[in-house]
């Protein structure tokens, strides 16, 4: 009993420490210019180029909008963010810090999480008040920007954990993976209008599952099972994340 406790009450500790972190990072680098462009700006007029292009009503292109916000919103903080502090010398601070290695990771990944899950309220109270987009199931809704934005986050995670001091050069890698995998993702065609082949590149991308999840959410009918979109997405999440701690691991040893 005794030994229970102790590992709960360390297991708090480490819980405490990791949203200190997340919430100074939320404090410091959402505001900065690659968070904001990357993060907001980017999304919207990306979605609006393509939505006005095709003619199409608005309204059926709101889980897409939402999908597009938190996967771009919640993996920006940690690969825009990290650099900064490697080229401030601060980074090493957490290595002597009272938290282990895997807990503070895992407070970079939560900072993504929070801010990506807020941003993505906006287009959905945009849907919902300005194209009348109603919310059919509620829990869908919740569990796909809970499991999407911990997914996308887990991946800025990854990106961020490459030992660079430059926020650009990480920022490059993130727009290298997370283009293709948007492209390919059944955003901007529907899954069920696909051939074989693009079905299956879409099966690739975390983010078609999260959009699925999505249309569940606001009335539209999903491709996959809901309970597919969810594993997917958590193994997707556990993958970057045990490899950013991996990455950071070899890191330190290696320095």
């Amino acid at each position: 009993m005794k030994a229970d406790a102790l590992s709960l009450d360390r297991l708090g500790k480490e819980l405490r420490r990791a949203l200190v972190i997340a919430v100074k990072d939320i404090r410091i680098y959402c505001l900065k210019p690659p968070v904001l462009l990357f993060g907001l700006v980017f999304p919207f007029f990306l979605f609006l180029a393509f939505f006005v292009g095709k003619k199409g009503p608005i309204e059926e292109g709101i889980p897409g909008l939402v999908a597009i916000s938190v996967f771009f919103a919640s993996s920006n903080i940690a690969p825009a963010g990290m650099p900064f502090e490697r080229m401030a010398k601060t980074f090493s601070r957490y290595l002597s810090a009272p938290i282990s290695l895997t807990w503070m990771v895992f407070g970079k990944t939560l900072a993504g999480f929070f801010f990506g899950v807020a941003v993505s309220v906006i287009p959905l109270l945009v849907g919902i008040i300005g194209y009348g987009t109603s919310i059919s199931s509620p829990a869908s809704l919740v569990l796909a920007l809970l499991a999407g934005g911990m997914c996308f986050s887990c991946l800025g995670t990854l990106v961020g954990s490459m030992p660079t001091e430059a926020p650009g050069n990480a920022m490059t890698v993130l727009n290298f993976v997370r283009l293709p995998l948007l492209f390919m993702s059944g955003i901007f065609v529907p899954l069920a209008e696909m051939p074989g082949w693009a079905r299956g590149l879409a099966a690739v991308s975390p983010l078609t599952y999260a959009n699925d999840l999505l249309r569940r959410g606001v009335g539209f009918s999903g491709y996959y099972q809901w309970w597919l979109d969810l594993l997917v997405l958590a193994l997707y999440s556990a993958a970057f994340f045990f490899l950013a701690a991996w990455i950071f691991n070899l890191t330190r040893r290696r320095s």
